[in-house]
């Protein structure tokens, strides 16, 4: 019989009610409490889902004893650290909605607040948990050739002025390219030996080049204020794989004349795409301790990483 797990959501948004939607799917997981700076949302989604308890203050918020406790936290990126730092000793678990801080600074400043604490942290990478990614990486996974990973990466952060913020803005690298800027740690084996700048048009348009340990090869495109999709794309001596959109994977292996394609996942239809599998690994995490969520540490080395590629 499963463990009950009971789930304390933070943020009242759009983001928070994929959270719910997907998390009420497994009998596991109990909806004990919602919390929210605009209480009256929170409230709705409450009623809407059924969840136990709406907490107007901090201060009133009780998580039951002897049983396992889980803090998901989607607020506004600029507001993830003061609320993690009023409730994380609270739980055995947070979720953080990506990312890990809105700049590295912040992000390191989480890490070091989470060492006073035995909670276990982990940052909502949904991406990586997409039926395509998971299936591009069973594909590729078998053939040891070296790999050639292409990723483009499109954003117009002024689109987001009225929404976000100038300090988000002005990282939005952090803010959104973290979804794409992920796929180099999914699918680069080894570590990076080093990070070269093939072209640079101020910070409109940048091409790098990252050579690794394994000798694979990561060409990253990065093209802000352009029209255009994101992409990721594999060749080894297998075959050519891409997602685009990251939804979706076509292929094209040895002895095929055409693409292919893997259909997509209904899960990935029902819910926000990649919540399913993620919810699927939290919950195999509480009950076997099997833990393929992207924790603490991983989360800060996506990064640095991702401040490295700014710098450039």
């Amino acid at each position: 019989m499963k463990k009950k797990i009971n789930l304390f959501f933070f943020g009242a948004g759009n983001i928070i009610e994929n959270h719910i939607k997907t998390a009420k799917h497994f009998s596991e997981f109990e909806m004990y409490g919602i919390k929210s700076r605009t209480f009256s949302k929170a409230n709705n989604l409450k009623k809407k889902f059924k969840i136990k308890n709406c907490f107007k203050d901090y201060k009133n918020i009780k998580v039951p004893k002897n049983q396992k406790s889980i803090a998901i936290i989607g607020v506004s990126i600029e507001n993830t650290f003061e609320v993690y730092k009023k409730i994380y000793d609270l739980f055995d678990i947070c979720i953080l909605e990506k990312p890990l801080g809105y700049n590295l600074d912040e992000a390191n400043k989480i890490f070091l607040q989470s060492k006073k604490s035995k909670t276990k942290i982990f940052v909502a990478l949904n991406r990586r948990f997409f039926f395509s990614t998971q299936e591009l990486l069973k594909k590729i996974s078998k053939d040891k050739s070296n790999r050639v990973v292409e990723i483009i990466d499109t954003q117009t952060p002024e689109l987001f002025k009225n929404r976000f913020p100038n300090k988000i803005i002005k990282n939005w690298i952090f803010a959104n390219s973290i979804h794409m800027i992920d796929y180099i740690n999914i699918l680069c084996r080894g570590h990076i030996k080093k990070i070269r700048t093939i072209y640079k048009k101020k910070d409109k348009i940048k091409i790098l080049e990252l050579l690794f340990s394994s000798k694979d090869i990561c060409i990253y495109k990065q093209y802000w204020n352009r029209p255009g999709p994101w992409s990721v794309s594999v060749s080894n001596k297998k075959g050519y794989y891409r997602l685009e959109p990251l939804e979706e994977l076509y292929f094209i292996e040895k002895n095929d004349i055409s693409f292919k394609k893997h259909e997509k996942e209904k899960y990935d239809s029902i819910f926000k795409p990649g919540f399913y599998n993620m919810y699927r690994n939290l919950s195999l995490f509480v009950q076997k301790n099997k833990d393929n969520l992207v924790n603490l540490e991983k989360s800060l080395n996506l990064m640095k990483l991702i401040n490295k590629i700014k710098k450039k």
